[in-house]
């Protein structure tokens, strides 16, 4: 043997530590079969978060990065398919009428369409429902952040006397005298039902709503056919006009705090707008007063009416709105029409194709009443038919049936 032969050997310190490690990655994978107390040490250390998802990808050094395919996260598809009931079940509010999928339905962008949410009894929140779509790459949850991950976003709602209003010890023995759902938790989760285990069974199948069928997400990976001349120059008129700065990276938005009116009384600009103390609320600073986190915009052109109180109908007053009162500019009307092709483009095909098949009736009787059986059974078989042209990599037909006997969900 040659010197240089000798050199491209392993050392035997590394060839040590090298055995050390399989021994202890055996060790840890037996102890994870066989011993509960780690499988509990396992699960309270948690998930970790999609924020960084395709974080090597060449275009994570510019404004964004595509989303990568939703297989390529890992998931558990017990815990999914009881978030998913888990999702749709109205028991969980105090008095059976509201469930997640009241106020995040995925023909309306997975929002409810109104100005801000109504929980039970009609009573009505100050602030415009989040979309659930793609929130798993937001950094925190809530527009005042108060939610560090999509687990805490999940339970919050259901003791908020606005929203679903009940009591979570209720919730939870409700949950543990149910046999079908406490030998679902006891499958998964080594402890059963608590409210952690709940949050998480409900973030489960919020994280399989990411959307990844968008022509920008194609796009950014290389289908330079996806977008059309409008939405290109939208997108350049939209990083001109320095819209860019705070709707950047994997969820063009989602990963900062801004003052909504950089200085300005945004709620003077804005006709019917309302004073909101925002992450003041939380922080008790005054120079955190009407600052939020920036949304996402992913799927925006589905979600109207925008920002944090709902005061804006339409995606074109929007741009005009931010604009003028966050980068000072006024944009002319080509530059209106071009960012909106641009922030189209963030749509989720499926969706957008699905709610173009739905009469404005539809859409106002879904946002008006809990959402009928006829339109469960329809975005139950749409979420099927998504995860399956996901796997296949085909595009769905749009849903025209329903049967009004069956009960799904979103």
């Amino acid at each position: 043997m040659n010197e240089s032969q000798r050199r491209s050997l392993p050392s035997p310190g590394f060839l040590r530590c090298l055995t050390l490690a399989v021994c202890v990655g055996s060790i840890t994978a037996a102890a994870a079969d066989a011993d509960p107390h780690y499988q509990r040490f396992l699960q309270a250390r948690g998930e970790a978060s999609w924020i960084g998802a395709n974080a090597e990808h060449p275009l994570a050094v510019t404004p964004y990065r595509p989303i990568p395919a939703l297989d390529s996260f890992p998931a558990d598809p017990v815990k999914r398919d009881l978030g998913f009931d888990l999702f749709h079940d109205a028991s969980l509010s105090r008095d059976g009428s509201t469930g997640c999928n009241t106020c995040h339905r995925g023909m309306l962008g997975a929002t409810d369409g109104r100005t801000v949410a109504q929980g039970i009894g009609g009573a009505l929140g100050k602030r415009n429902t989040p979309t659930v779509f793609n929130a798993a790459f937001n950094f925190r949850q809530f527009w005042d952040g108060r939610a560090v991950d999509l687990d805490a976003q999940s339970i919050a709602p259901i003791t908020d006397p606005v929203e679903m209003g009940h009591d979570m010890d209720a919730v939870l023995t409700a949950l543990r005298e149910n046999p079908a759902y406490s030998a679902r938790f006891e499958a998964v989760y080594p402890d059963g039902v608590t409210a952690a285990n709940l949050g998480n069974a409900i973030s489960q199948h919020t994280k399989d709503m990411t959307r990844t069928d968008s022509p920008f997400n194609a796009y950014l990976q290389g289908e330079q056919a996806a977008l059309s001349e409008a939405a290109l120059r939208g997108r350049e008129r939209f990083e001109a006009l320095g819209c860019v700065a705070c709707h950047n990276g994997i969820n063009l938005g989602g990963n900062s705090y801004q003052s909504m009116d950089l200085g300005r009384q945004f709620a003077e600009s804005v006709t019917g707008a309302v004073q909101d103390e925002g992450l003041a609320g939380r922080t008790q600073r005054a120079d955190d007063t009407a600052v939020f986190k920036v949304p996402q915009l992913h799927n925006v052109a589905l979600t109207a009416p925008y920002y944090h109180d709902g005061s804006i109908p339409t995606l074109e007053e929007a741009v005009v709105t931010m604009a003028r009162t966050q980068a000072g500019r006024e944009p002319s009307a080509s530059d209106v029409a071009d960012i909106v092709a641009f922030l189209e483009s963030l749509s989720s095909q499926f969706f957008a194709r699905n709610a173009s098949q739905m009469s404005a009736a539809e859409i106002q009787n879904s946002m008006r009443q809990q959402m009928p059986d006829a339109m469960q059974h329809q975005q139950h078989q749409q979420h099927q038919q998504h995860q399956q042209h996901q796997q296949e990599g085909t595009s769905p037909q749009p849903m025209h049936q329903h049967n009004p006997a069956h009960h799904g969900g979103q």
